[in-house]
């Protein structure tokens, strides 16, 4: 009897992964088409979202003892996030500042592991944690890669009659 029932349970779980993995993609492909519209509304938006997790970054050293290089590995991130966002809408993907971003993200990422590690909290607090401090301002930036596509070129400047276009 339970041999039907446990294929039964394996099949439907491997069919939720599917569906869950098209409802996620559904969903950022949404928010990347209201990012690619609306960029000038999404710049302030990061913006905003970036300062609220740069004072989520300080509340938590000051109240639930987080250490300083968790502290410090945020605050770089935040502050790297910025830079990126004073180019939006055109993102460089090699810029130094996009290659630290994500390089920082990867940093905190496992000093927030070796964090949670040793304390005993909730999953949903956890997950919360790393959905707004962690994921939450990289994932802006790579949803926000979209957005600088349908950006006109530009001159940055010209010699004679000839004007140079920063679109090359």
């Amino acid at each position: 009897m339970g041999v039907i029932f446990t294929a039964l349970h394996w099949i439907a779980f491997l069919v939720q992964i599917i569906f869950a993995t098209v409802c996620i993609a559904s969903g950022m492909f949404y928010i990347t088409e209201i990012i690619e519209d609306y960029s000038a509304i999404c710049k302030e938006v990061f913006k905003w979202s970036n300062i609220v997790i740069i004072i989520s970054y300080l509340l938590l050293y000051a109240f639930e003892e987080t250490s300083l290089l968790h502290l410090l590995c945020g605050l770089v991130m935040c502050g790297l996030a910025w830079l990126v966002l004073q180019q939006f809408p055109t993102i460089d993907m090699v810029s130094p500042a996009f290659i630290g971003l994500i390089l920082m993200m990867l940093i905190n990422h496992i000093t927030a592991y070796f964090f949670f590690k040793d304390r005993f909290l909730s999953f949903s607090q956890i997950i919360g944690y790393f959905t707004l401090c962690v994921w939450l301002v990289p994932l802006q930036m790579i949803l926000g890669l979209v957005a600088g596509e349908n950006v006109l070129p530009t001159t940055i400047g010209s010699r004679g009659n000839e004007q140079t276009s920063a679109y090359y």
